[in-house]
């Protein structure tokens, strides 16, 4: 059997590149992983920050936030003109609105990372995968070049 020495080299090259694809793939994988477990302690720390925020607001100035209140207020006669008291109605709405998109973007946020975890685990499971072909297409390699005869013993004999 001849061995095209080009033919070997090209396959050779290219193992060493899927190996190095390889290497860079589970690099990657490892730290996207790293950074979605990263976003849980984040999350967490946003919500937090998010509910003690609302939390101040509501102990400084309660009226930004309970419509209820402002009326009682508006009744009272606290409050010195209609025009200053729907802006006022309208602002605890627009506070409540800023908390909502805010908690939606968290809500979103750690349902991107949810499924980018999906599917950074089938791209590792395809990469363990990948993984097995080329260590079994090393291996065969070191096969087939340990069974190839050896043309100089061969020319010794005769």
């Amino acid at each position: 059997m001849i061995v095209d020495p080009a033919e070997t080299m090209r396959a050779q090259l290219a193992q060493e590149k899927n190996t190095v694809l390889a290497v860079k793939r589970d690099k990657y994988i490892k730290e996207r992983l790293r950074q979605i477990r990263m976003w849980n302690a984040i999350g967490w720390l946003f919500w937090i920050l998010l509910a003690v925020a609302a939390f101040f607001i509501y102990r400084q100035k309660p009226i930004y936030l309970d419509p209820h209140l402002l009326s009682i207020q508006i009744q009272l006669g606290k409050m010195p003109s209609n025009e200053l008291a729907q802006l006022a109605a309208l602002g605890s709405l627009l506070f409540w609105g800023m908390i909502g998109i805010i908690a939606g973007f968290i809500f979103q946020i750690y349902v991107a990372m949810y499924s980018e975890r999906k599917l950074i685990r089938l791209f590792e499971t395809l990469h363990q995968e990948d993984l097995a072909r080329y260590q079994l297409a090393d291996q065969q390699a070191i096969d087939d070049k340990n069974e190839m005869p050896n043309v100089s013993d061969s020319d010794q004999t005769t």
